[in-house]
């Protein structure tokens, strides 16, 4: 078993590599809160290039629904929009109810020489 003055004298042989663990770990983290900061700045900015994006495509469909052509737009210095904005929804469309499909085939209508009488059965009997 082990008593809390045998953690003391071990503590004290330690401790040069605990301090020097804690300054190597210090020199480290030292470059973490510019990383935090930049990382916040990035997802700020996203965010709005996201939303001027979907305005500038809006624009750009609106120009183009004027009459303007891709080749126009671009000669003035509008790119092709990477977002475009979304089209009409998709919503359920109305169709007319399709009647049932005959399971078994219809009755067959004979043809013209099927349907004559025979010229046998004419001739007197």
């Amino acid at each position: 078993m082990t008593t809390p003055a045998d953690h003391t004298a071990g503590t004290d042989e330690q401790s040069p590599i605990l301090a020097t663990a804690q300054e190597l770990l210090a020199t480290r983290m030292n470059v973490i809160p510019p990383l935090a900061d930049a990382i916040a700045e990035r997802k700020r900015l996203q965010g709005l290039i996201n939303a001027i994006e979907k305005t500038y495509g809006a624009a750009y469909a609106d120009a183009q629904a004027a009459g303007w052509t891709s080749e126009e737009l671009r000669q003035m210095g509008a790119e092709e929009p990477t977002r475009r904005p979304q089209g009409r929804p998709k919503g359920a469309r109305t169709r007319r109810p399709r009647t049932a499909a005959p399971t078994a085939p219809g009755p067959r209508t004979p043809d013209a020489a099927e349907s004559a009488p025979p010229a046998s059965a004419s001739i007197g009997s």
